[in-house]
């Protein structure tokens, strides 16, 4: 800007000393005309001494012209280095406020950071709670775990159940959240539609920043109301930093409740141990996470390099959530292996049953024997009873420690979380910068814009490049935006899926718990039946008693019958008695076998009673387990669905309220952005007029330091005039006209050569007309002047030859041209180029 005000100065200056030639030039012809009318007399009268003399002082003349040419030059030199250092001066000072907002952002920066860095401190101690919430929750766990191992059979088929609705439920899910990413597209597509909208409201902003003036006072009350929000979540912040050192002391009570238990339970000393191993690491984590925060100014300067690890852990992230995919399909299937050999195990128990009541029914024949091989079959129940007990421990074992491996793999994906948070935080950090940056730019475009009003129709070019690189930077910051929209969305998706994974924890830890109640209620009609089978083995063996005491009663009235048969054959003839006896014995074991049947019908007969009636009870209890279960299964999948309702509930509440937290930010940030616009417009503006006005004080000053010596250089050719006027005077009115004329010819051409183009034209025009008036007038004073000019156009060398021969013949008149009181020439710097 100093250059080409000092440029159009200067050429202010030309103009108006070739103005003031042109007034000379236009004067010195009417002379000319005046004198060419005056000179038609004659002049014979002149001596020769006078044209030597005059000769003399044209010499003079030139020298004194090249004297003032160097002036000039060394002036215009002078004019060029204040120019010079006038524009470094400038490029200093805007290097000096470039500086000062550099270091006005890198405190915003750094205030920033520190935010940042609070708010990582205080999730960290939120997560450490939660996980200590969590180790204790699982010390619950275990503890059931270890109650009910010996009744998790039933349970696996019911989790197994659970888990493939978990599974449809995931893949409608899965489907939702296909459903939402194409919502999301549609608002990439809208938000490219606000951005287009943006531009155009930028160029009406542009033409409407007149009218925002007055919109200023009332964006000043709405800050005040900000800051009135502000101080109402500063009191908020304080709550909650209350209620946290509550929820610390309770922590610290439940601590005191698990030392207590480890006290009591040697088994989980070695969890426990590893329990406060961890904690240790995440206090370390802690101190680790204290020392980044002052390797952070470091981690500035690497921010750029940090972008492309950034791109690398994001794929990383993907393959690992991947493989977590990957594993909860492995689950899955161990779930439904675990389902089959449930099933497995319920068909062989069922094919047991039926060939137990088979071999009942084939056995009725013989008691005894099926009395022995109910027992034998009591014993081997027993004995597969404790075998099923064992397997179930070492299930409940591997399903145990899948249960902490996916734990720990729900921990280190927290972890990873929290880290994308910080990383997403520190993007957000350095977008906010880049936004900065963007809005420095673009209010450095206005000034420029402003300035380049001011100034002429050669600054279009830089204004157009100066817009291309502020488009440029404004779509660099909005794929930024978009990229850390997608980031951010992905840990919104991620979790959400660490929430369903949850849920579905605790509904299978309810599950669990229900299962175990109803293990509680079957054991007991186990016993029921035990005991019912106990008291049907006492009524056999009463059975079995009664028929011994009949059997040796009939044995003992046999006994004494045939002793009374003994007594009565030895009475009675051999002859006759011996028929009768046979006959009697005959009957006897006749009437024998008879009893014998009859007893044994009867006893088939109870017996076949009572197995029935015990195939009748085990069939209901199946019929009514059967019943239990499916109204388990309704009753589990109306609360599944509830909670899915639930969960889409929530997950549209959180949507909303971050929708709405996210206008309301980028209203507060657009707010902001317009105060600090018209601050920053305003100091430029100022500062801007401010290096106007010394710029146009010092070309004032310079134009009348300019004037005043061309003022001094006129009264000095005045003086100069009325003196030469006087020395005519003395010798002569002729020759007195003559010589001012030549002298007007030889002050106007040498000035019209150091001006334009335009008035050299016209001067010669005139000098035309001038020569050839002198010309028709043919007088010997203006012959003796082109002599003179002849003379001024030799070389060196021959002007000396001229000079000695003039010097030999001096006058009093030539000394009068030697004093520099008398020289009409001495100050002129225009003559004789």
């Amino acid at each position: 800007m100093s250059r080409l005000l000092g440029l159009s100065g200067i050429k202010s200056l030309e103009q108006f000393k070739s103005l003031s030639g042109f007034s000379g030039s236009s004067s010195g012809a009417v002379n000319k005309k005046m004198l060419s009318n005056a000179s038609l007399a004659p002049t014979e009268s002149v001596s020769s001494g006078s044209f030597a003399n005059l000769k003399l002082a044209a010499e003079k003349l030139v020298r004194e012209q090249a004297s003032a040419r160097t002036d000039l030059e060394l002036a215009n030199s002078k004019l060029k280095k204040l120019t010079e250092q006038i524009s470094v001066l400038e490029e200093k000072l805007q290097i000096a406020y470039n500086e000062n907002v550099k270091l006005k952002v890198k405190q915003k920066e750094d205030e920033k950071l520190w935010k940042g860095l609070e708010s990582k401190f205080s999730s960290t101690k939120i997560l450490c709670d939660q996980l200590t919430e969590t180790l204790q929750q699982l010390n619950a766990q275990v503890q059931q775990a270890e109650k009910d191992k010996a009744y998790f059979e039933d349970k696996l088929s019911a989790t197994s159940v659970t888990l493939n609705e978990l599974h449809q439920n995931m893949k409608s899910t899965s489907l939702k959240l296909e459903s939402s990413e194409e919502t999301i597209r549609t608002r990439e597509r809208e938000l490219m539609e606000l951005g287009l909208e943006k531009r155009n409201l930028e160029t009406a902003f542009r033409d409407e920043q007149n009218k925002t003036a007055c919109l200023i006072e009332e964006k000043d009350g709405v800050l005040k109301q900000l800051e009135e929000d502000r101080t109402a979540n500063r009191i908020s912040l304080e709550n909650l930093t209350s209620k946290m050192e509550k929820l610390q002391l309770e922590l610290r009570v439940k601590e005191e409740d698990l030392l207590e238990l480890s006290l009591s339970k040697e088994k989980l000393d070695r969890e426990n141990k590893d329990l406060l191993v961890s904690k240790d690491e995440f206090s370390n984590r802690l101190q680790l996470a204290l020392m980044e925060v002052k390797n952070l100014e470091d981690f500035v300067n690497v921010l750029v390099v940090k972008f492309k690890e950034l791109e690398n852990q994001s794929l990383t992230f993907s393959d690992e959530v991947i493989q977590l995919n990957v594993l909860f399909d492995s689950c899955l299937e161990l779930a439904r292996q675990e389902k089959d050999l449930v099933s497995k195990c319920a068909q062989q128990k069922f094919d047991q049953i039926n060939n137990r009541c088979t071999s009942v029914i084939s056995e009725k024949n013989a008691l005894q024997l099926v009395n022995h091989e109910l027992d034998n079959k009591v014993l081997e129940l027993q004995k597969e009873q404790e075998f099923t007990m064992v397997q179930h421990a070492e299930e409940c074992r591997l399903a145990e420690e899948k249960i902490r491996k996916l734990e720990s793999e729900a921990e280190t994906l927290v972890s990873k979380q929290s880290e994308m948070q910080a990383l997403i935080l520190k993007l957000e950090d350095s977008i906010r910068s880049s936004s900065e940056n963007s809005r420095l730019s673009e209010e450095k475009m206005q000034d420029l814009l402003l300035k380049f009003s001011e100034l002429e129709v050669n600054s279009k070019g830089l204004i157009d490049g100066l817009k291309t690189e502020i488009l440029k930077k404004q779509e660099e910051t909005d794929l930024l935006q978009k990229e850390v929209e997608k980031r951010e969305e992905n840990v919104h998706l991620l979790d959400e899926r660490v929430k369903e994974l949850e849920n579905a924890l605790e509904e299978k830890d309810q599950v669990v718990e229900e299962l175990k109640a109803r293990e509680k209620q079957i054991d007991n009609q186990k016993a029921e039946v035990m005991a019912s089978l106990t008291d049907t083995e006492s009524k056999l063996q009463e059975a079995k008693r009664e028929y011994d005491h009949m059997l040796e009663s009939k044995h003992l009235e046999l006994s004494k019958h045939l002793k009374e048969i003994s007594q009565r054959n030895d009475q009675i003839h051999q002859n006759d008695t011996v028929l009768e006896s046979d006959q009697a014995i005959n009957d006897i074991r006749m009437k024998y076998e008879v009893e014998k049947q009859e007893s044994v019908n009867l006893e088939k007969e109870k017996a076949d009673k009572i197995i029935q009636d015990v195939e009748k009870k085990y069939e209901q209890k199946i019929e009514e387990f059967k019943e239990e279960s499916r109204q388990h299964l309704l009753r589990v999948q109306e609360e599944h669905a509830a909670s899915i309702i639930n969960i889409q509930k929530e997950r549209a509440n959180k949507e909303m309220s971050l929708i709405s937290k996210h206008t309301e930010e980028l209203r507060r940030t657009q707010l902001q952005a317009e105060d600090e616009l018209r601050e920053k417009t305003k100091m430029l503006r100022s500062e801007h007029e401010a290096q106007l006005r010394a710029l146009r004080c010092e070309h004032e000053d310079e134009c009348r330091r300019l004037q005043e010596e061309l003022d001094i250089q006129k009264a000095k050719e005045e003086r100069q005039r009325t003196l030469l006027q006087l020395q005519w005077k003395v010798m002569g009115d002729n020759p007195q006209e003559d010589q001012e004329v030549t002298s007007k010819k030889n002050y106007t051409l040498p000035s019209s050569k150091m001006r334009n183009k335009e008035s050299s034209k016209i001067i010669q025009q005139s000098l035309d007309r001038d020569e050839v008036q002198e010309k028709a007038t043919q007088t010997p004073v203006s012959n003796l002047l082109k002599n003179v000019e002849n003379v001024n156009n030799l070389p060196k060398h021959s002007r000396k030859g001229a000079k000695g021969g003039a010097q030999q013949n001096p006058s009093n008149i030539g000394d009068l041209f030697t004093e520099g009181s008398l020289n009409p020439y001495a100050d002129d710097p225009y003559a004789f180029d």
